[in-house]
């Protein structure tokens, strides 16, 4: 017994199809390694321009908190060259030295509390109105007046106390005994009760500082954008700064949180715990809070959801791409299955068309010997003759199917087109038919003459319509019975008409009606029948209707015959038709 081998592209096409699984199954792992290593480097990215911002963000105020805190002296004569130099620094080394609108100086005296302003003008601090968000922390003041007045200590006025609202950063008093021991007090001045108050302005602080710190780390053309929030430290509701108006950032949601100006667990400070240097009185330790709160969240909602995004986006590239290879695949097979077969076809079609070529050129040889030898005289010189002439017209009609076919593969089979009138089309096609299948046939027409005309090449309609007959005549039943029949439909705005031919044969299987239109198909009945023919004629019949821009369709029945129509676009109204000719049947019969 012998076991068929596979062939090449059948082995490549098996392969495939195991390694495609096979590919899924790992580029489902590796886009989710490569989310998780996507997610981590997010976060670390995320934390690190977070922690940048705080930086950037305390830096700024840590600097109008160094250079402009009110020391004892400035305090006692409301003006020092010391603290000129200092604010002079502090303009010209600040980045944004706008968010400071005004330095406020509050001490005692006459035992009551003073108001002063700097002016930058003249480099001294003058008399001032209390203002309204000044005033609301005046009883503070007094109190901490009264307490300094029942036990003097010094002050350190550079140290932030974060009294008042957001607008408001409010240096000292930092109050600690002065030297203890024999004579300490005559080493030590005398102490001096005094605030420093830091006026914001938060329009600056909001739309200058914020919006561009939030721009440098957190809002990118290329890559991840996030949205910023800077809120209350307490009240999250309470917000300083929004990046989107229209997309607040969620406290509960956020991918990213850091404390701005952070806060020690005993009144503040900035920067790392140190020691007073000249008291060697250590600062107090410091905790992770902060007088703001920075959020920050993906603009996608998450940083989770827009690495689910990511991933989703990333697997369905690649699960397309292996579809699109599954695809093609596919393709590959039905292709490859499908030139196997055409291969088949051809190579049966080219032995059916030497064998039906033989066998004219044979009885033409034949009798055209016996007619040059004389051996035929008489009567039988006429009935040669007539068989002449029919195999003469089969072997015509053999090279005239073989040529359109060629001729409408090319692109160069069809001629001229003109309007024609249905009636004449088809009685045009029933007379190039007869000469070919007999006179015998029965051939019943139900067309009527008020039919719209269609607009085509004559012979190649006309071509379509007599293979039709002629299939009809051989396929039909004994009693070579033909019916024709054409009617003018409307429907879904379309105008078009519709010829049907039908006979009383056996029917197409269910299994054949699949490929009877294919080039070189043949019917298992054909074959057994050993049918004339070359499997061409469906085949044509489909390309001529389809370039006029129709369609073909058949219904069959087993044991009842088949009906094939021919439906064609019909024509504008008012058109007049052209006489169709027969020239394929004058050629026929000249052949």
């Amino acid at each position: 017994m012998n076991v068929r081998k596979p062939s090449g592209p059948t082995l490549v096409v098996l392969v495939l199809l195991v390694l495609l699984p096979t590919l899924a199954v790992l580029q489902y792992r590796w886009v989710g390694q490569v989310s998780e290593a996507e997610r981590e480097r997010m976060q670390r990215n995320l934390r690190n321009a977070a922690d940048q911002f705080r930086e950037a963000f305390d830096r700024e105020i840590n600097l109008a908190v160094r250079d402009l805190g009110v020391g004892p002296n400035t305090a006692r004569e409301g003006a020092s060259e010391q603290y000129s130099d200092r604010y002079n620094q502090w303009v010209n080394t600040a980045l944004y030295p706008q968010i400071i609108s005004d330095i406020y100086l509050i001490d005692e005296h006459e035992g009551q509390l003073r108001l002063r302003r700097w002016t930058p003008e003249t480099h001294t601090f003058v008399p001032a109105q209390w203002t309204l968000r000044l005033e609301m922390l005046r009883p503070q003041f007094e109190r901490d007046l009264r307490e300094f007045n029942e036990e003097p200590r010094f002050i350190d006025t550079r140290t932030p106390a974060y009294r008042g609202d957001d607008s408001m950063i409010v240096l000292g008093p930092r109050v600690f005994p002065g030297p203890r021991g024999p004579g300490a007090r005559q080493q030590a001045p005398d102490p001096v009760f005094t605030f420093t108050v830091l006026q914001l302005d938060m329009a600056s602080m909001e739309g200058v500082l914020i919006e561009d710190l939030a721009r440098t780390h957190f809002r990118h053309t290329e890559g991840d954008s996030y949205r910023v929030a800077v809120t209350a430290w307490d009240d999250p509701t309470r917000q300083l700064y929004r990046s989107d108006p229209g997309a607040p950032v969620d406290p509960a949601r956020a991918d990213a949180t850091a404390p701005l100006l952070g806060v020690g667990r005993r009144g503040g400070g900035f920067g790392p715990p140190r020691t007073n240097d000249a008291q060697n009185i250590p600062r107090p330790e410091f905790e992770d809070r902060g007088r703001w709160r920075l959020l920050v969240q993906h603009e996608s909602g998450s940083l989770e959801a827009a690495v689910q995004l990511s991933r989703r986006r990333n697997l369905a590239i690649s699960f397309g791409i292996l579809l699109l290879l599954s695809g093609s695949v596919g393709m590959l097979t039905v292709n490859s299955r499908k030139a196997q077969r055409l291969a088949q076809q051809q190579m049966e079609f080219v032995a059916g068309v030497s064998h039906e070529l033989r066998t004219p050129v044979a009885v033409i040889r034949s009798a055209s010997e016996n007619l040059a030898q004389g051996v035929v005289s008489g009567e039988r010189v006429k009935r040669y003759g007539q068989l002449l002439e029919g195999e003469a017209r089969r072997l015509g009609e053999m090279v005239e199917r073989v040529l359109q076919y060629a001729g409408i593969e090319s692109g160069l089979g069809l001629g001229a087109r003109v309007p024609l009138a249905p009636m004449d089309l088809i009685e045009s096609a029933v007379e190039s038919a007869i000469p070919l299948v007999g006179t015998d046939v029965n051939v019943e027409r139900d067309v009527p003459a008020d039919l719209p005309p269609v607009v085509g090449d004559a012979a190649a309609l006309r071509s379509a319509v007599q293979n039709l007959i002629a299939n009809a005549v051989k396929y039909g039943g004994r009693d070579r019975w033909v019916g024709i029949k054409a009617q003018h439909v409307r429907e879904r705005r379309r105008s078009e008409v519709r010829i049907t031919v039908s006979d009383h044969g056996s029917g197409i299987p269910a299994s054949e009606l699949p490929h009877i239109f294919e080039p070189f198909y043949r019917g298992a009945d054909a074959l057994d029948r050993q049918i004339h023919g070359n499997g061409l004629g469906l085949s044509l019949v489909k390309r001529i209707v389809s370039a006029h821009g129709g369609r073909v369709s058949v219904t069959t029945r087993a044991g009842a015959g088949s009906s094939f129509t021919i439906a064609l676009p019909a024509a504008e109204p008012d058109t007049r038709p052209s006489p169709v000719s027969n020239e394929m049947q004058v050629s026929a019969q000249s052949s």
